[in-house]
């Protein structure tokens, strides 16, 4: 595919050694020639000045969880100059549901109403005619500690611990019919998965495969333009005035398409060649 197999470091975390994203797309890579290492920030000591120093690293991808040890790594390698994929700061922002929120607006891309919290306890601060409210930690992912507060009464009855100063979002509840679409971009095409949403009691089998109407390929390319990710996903609700983008999320699981792994190793080494390509010209 290339004069030379490319370089490509993936930093992984434990969640992933074995899932099919990224290994299906590390092992296509490895088949088309190209050479990968793979990076575990949280099992092993990382030497930063050999992977930042080394003039073969082409590009270095990241596959983790939110709060994990990966982002700061790739950030790291993104500052020493070697081409991250998806952009280390575009990564960042997405996965800060706070600046994730402020960018789709400053884009025009719908969003619910969201409210920022220091801590849980700032819930009853919030008007009784803004619940219900889905409350998720500001950064985070998988839809883990994701719930609804159905009204003031229901935040002034809960518990809080005060001490775990963990900042969340509060998201006006949006009305929808209880589905949810999941867009997928492999940085080749854009898939959609159609699920009943997990606040409403869905399953990872009330879920299917639907064809991209227009609005909804529009939408993607839109979101991928306004956070410069290359591959991504985002979940979305209609509501009556149209589609409201409730999370953004890098490089997600791509489950129920089965040609993801091809699709993201093809942008892996297009994003690559037309790096070098404009540095050349450069």
């Amino acid at each position: 595919m290339t004069e030379r197999g490319y370089h490509l470091v993936f930093i992984l975390e434990e969640e992933y050694r074995e899932s099919r994203l990224p290994r299906a797309v590390i092992d296509l890579l490895s088949l088309w020639g190209h050479r990968t290492t793979v990076v575990e920030p949280g099992r092993h000591a990382v030497a930063v000045d050999e992977l930042a120093g080394g003039a073969d690293v082409d590009a270095a991808v990241l596959r983790t969880v939110s709060g994990g040890p990966g982002l700061p790594l790739l950030r790291s390698l993104g500052a020493a100059g070697i081409l991250t994929i998806n952009d280390a700061e575009a990564v960042a922002r997405a996965r800060d549901k706070t600046v994730m929120h402020g960018l789709a607006r400053v884009h025009h891309i719908a969003v619910p109403e969201t409210f920022y919290l220091a801590h849980e306890g700032l819930l009853e601060q919030i008007p009784a005619d803004r619940y219900p409210l889905v409350v998720k930690p500001a950064e985070g992912g998988f839809g883990q500690h994701v719930r609804i507060v159905s009204t003031l009464d229901e935040a002034r009855g809960q518990s809080h611990d005060l001490d775990t100063r963990r900042p969340l979002v509060a998201q006006r509840w949006v009305p929808n019919s209880g589905y949810d679409v999941k867009l997928y971009n492999t940085g080749t095409r854009v898939h959609a998965v159609r699920r009943r949403s997990s606040l409403m009691g869905g399953g990872d089998r009330d879920r299917e495969r639907i064809v991209v109407p227009a609005d909804l390929a529009e939408l993607a390319r839109r979101i991928g333009a306004a956070f410069g990710l290359a591959i991504y996903g985002a979940d979305v609700v209609e509501a009556e005035s149209g589609w409201v983008v409730v999370d953004v999320n890098d490089f997600p699981s791509f489950g129920m398409i089965p040609e993801a792994p091809e699709e993201v190793a093809s942008t892996i080494v297009d994003v690559i060649r037309r790096a070098q390509s404009r540095g050349t010209a450069a």
